[in-house]
């Protein structure tokens, strides 16, 4: 029985320090370039209120000359951290026009982690993850 008990409480760190390991990897932000922000001006489709990532789905208004218009894709944080920054599953409305400044996705797909939006009566909405 003790030797048991031994091999549990040896094994705890193991799998707190495969769990962690877990964690860091989900939070990986190295699929987007930060160094090349893309600022659009989009009109909302969608915004997601969900966990562990709100979304924001965007068609681009002002696309390059002879090019479709993109429907981007925005990762944002929890709705927890957003609520504590003052938003809302309100903030974005289907239909709304924003500005919309995120880091885009190094692969070159229609999506990105937001950075900030100003909405058409110019406020400007940003979080921060230390609360």
């Amino acid at each position: 029985m003790m030797s048991k008990a031994r091999n549990i409480l040896l094994g705890l760190p193991l799998g707190f320090a495969a769990l962690a390991s877990a964690a860091l990897a989900h939070h990986s932000s190295s699929m987007y370039d930060r160094t090349k922000p893309v600022t659009l001006e989009a009109k909302v489709v969608e915004f997601q209120w969900v966990n562990p990532h709100a979304q924001l789905a965007v068609v681009e208004t002002q696309a390059p000359k002879g090019a479709e218009p993109k429907t981007w894709s925005v990762e944002l944080t929890s709705p927890g951290v957003l609520t504590r920054n003052g938003w809302t599953k309100r903030t974005f409305n289907p239909g709304d026009r924003v500005t919309l400044k995120f880091a885009p996705l190094r692969n070159g797909e229609p999506g990105g982690y937001f950075l900030e939006a100003t909405l058409a009566d110019g406020k400007v909405m940003t979080y921060t993850l230390e609360q």
